[in-house]
């Protein structure tokens, strides 16, 4: 849940810290340092920022959102359920920007990668829901609402499921 550049000071504090604890004879302190910043350079390559934007996301800070997943300069390299969330967030900006084309392509990748979270799952079929309609390809749409049956879903969504499926009906 680090940004780039504050990994990049942690690895470099741990690197010191372990020349330091080489130069002191500390072999606890080497190795814990050096452990350390493997581990930062590991999340820096499958976990990147994606939480982070995550958080920004949900508390409607998309500007930020939008600058933090950003730093994800090689998806592909994310794990999996990581990946899942950064297509998801690169979606749902893409539909706020209009860009139907590309968040119906992101959202679809979103849930094949494995969206974790039953909310996040109902949230990206609303969405491509929505973008069936307004492609005018109904049939579609229903397809996604039907595929949200049995999610549980937060209170606040409900309004807008049930909206869709009476215009829909």
């Amino acid at each position: 849940m680090f940004t780039p550049i504050v990994r990049f000071a942690l690895m470099v504090l741990c690197i010191i810290i372990a020349i330091v604890a080489s130069v002191l004879n500390l072999k606890i302190l080497l190795v814990l340092a050096t452990l350390l910043s493997v581990s930062l350079l590991w999340g820096y390559y499958k976990l990147g920022t994606v939480y982070l934007a995550l958080g920004k996301l949900r508390r409607n800070q998309l500007e930020e959102a939008e600058t933090i997943i950003n730093l994800n300069t090689k998806p592909e390299r994310l794990m999996k359920n990581r990946r899942a969330y950064f297509y998801y967030i690169k979606a749902y900006l893409a539909r706020e920007k209009d860009d139907f084309s590309t968040a119906k392509n992101l959202f679809e990748l979103a849930l094949d990668e494995g969206l974790r979270v039953e909310q996040d799952k109902a949230i990206a079929l609303l969405s491509l829901a929505d973008i069936a309609v307004i492609k005018g390809e109904k049939e579609v749409a229903r397809s996604y609402l039907q595929r949200m049956k049995g999610l549980k879903v937060q209170p606040q969504l409900m309004p807008q499921i049930q909206q869709m499926q009476q215009y829909l009906a």
